[in-house]
């Protein structure tokens, strides 16, 4: 054997035992993200048993008129809260992680979606007035039909619009606006808080990762949120952008491609009770 040959030999051997050592980190980072979506799914139902005692004892006291202090019915309120936040970030992650796995499944309906986004907007209001923000919604087409998963829509809306009054200031306004396009249709959310430094913009939407501005107790979180609404955004063929300038507030673009389903109807409605549930999950880390 001459000396290419032995080079050749060895450098055979060294991609074999590169590509061994690649598939090895694979197996292991889909075991971790494995474990990662167990456990948060065993983490829900300790936290769903509470939530459903707190609902009975609330219930309860309600139906016989018992007298609660208000320092009893404040820690009542905080226990709650804190589940509520708890549920949210495991749902975030839950769903992320089956995003990026390719496990989650969209359940694309043919629906009115300017009539989507303005009824979620609309429902947010009573969370936007606790802080004195007004949200605006604004769309230059009454009705746009269009084949999208309702229910991630609305994830994605109220992330946005979560996320602006999270860091807008008391006295503040948020642009909710839809443009519709011929092949594409826009979602704007646009608020007057802090912006996002340069720097920061590019990692925003990676998982686990939250822009550093007001890193305070109240403002402090994982940024999964974000990820998520990245994740759905491609999920449905489009994309999410950021335009933010310190000191003049962030404005966060959703673009979605323009499509029919065929042989569907236009059958999506909201329930009233899973809506206020789902509402008050979303908004449960915003203190006012």
């Amino acid at each position: 054997m001459n000396y290419n040959e032995s080079l050749n030999g060895l450098n055979n051997l060294c991609k074999e035992e590169l590509i061994t050592v690649i598939e090895e980190q694979k197996r292991k980072i889909g075991l971790q993200e494995d474990f990662l979506l167990n456990i948060s799914h065993d983490l829900r139902s300790p936290i769903n048993v509470m939530l459903s005692i707190l609902q009975c004892v609330e219930s309860e006291i309600d139906s016989e008129g018992l007298k609660i202090d208000e320092k009893r019915k404040n820690y009542r309120g905080i226990i709650r809260r804190n589940n509520l936040k708890m549920l949210k970030l495991i749902d975030n992650l839950m769903d992320a992680s089956k995003l990026e796995k390719k496990y989650y499944k969209l359940e694309k309906q043919t629906i009115d979606i300017i009539s989507l986004i303005e009824n979620t907007a609309t429902s947010i209001e009573k969370y936007a007035e606790l802080k004195e923000i007004r949200i605006i919604f604004d769309t230059n087409e009454e009705e746009c039909v269009c084949g999208v998963d309702p229910q991630a829509i609305d994830r994605i809306v109220m992330n946005l619009i979560s996320n602006a009054l999270k860091f807008s200031p008391n006295g503040s306004e948020v642009l909710v606006s839809v443009v519709v396009g011929e092949e594409k249709i826009k979602i704007f959310v646009k608020d007057e808080g802090t912006g996002i430094p340069e720097e920061e913009q590019e990692s925003i939407f990676n998982r686990f990762i939250q822009a550093k501005q007001n890193k305070n107790k109240e403002h402090s979180g994982t940024g999964i949120g974000l990820d998520l609404v990245n994740y759905l955004s491609k999920a449905h063929g489009g994309k999410v952008e950021l335009s933010s300038t310190v000191g003049h507030g962030s404005e966060f673009i959703v673009t979605l491609p323009l499509i029919i389903l065929k042989n569907e109807e236009r059958n999506y409605q909201l329930e009233s009770r899973s809506k206020v549930e789902q509402l008050e999950v979303e908004f449960s880390d915003i203190y006012f």
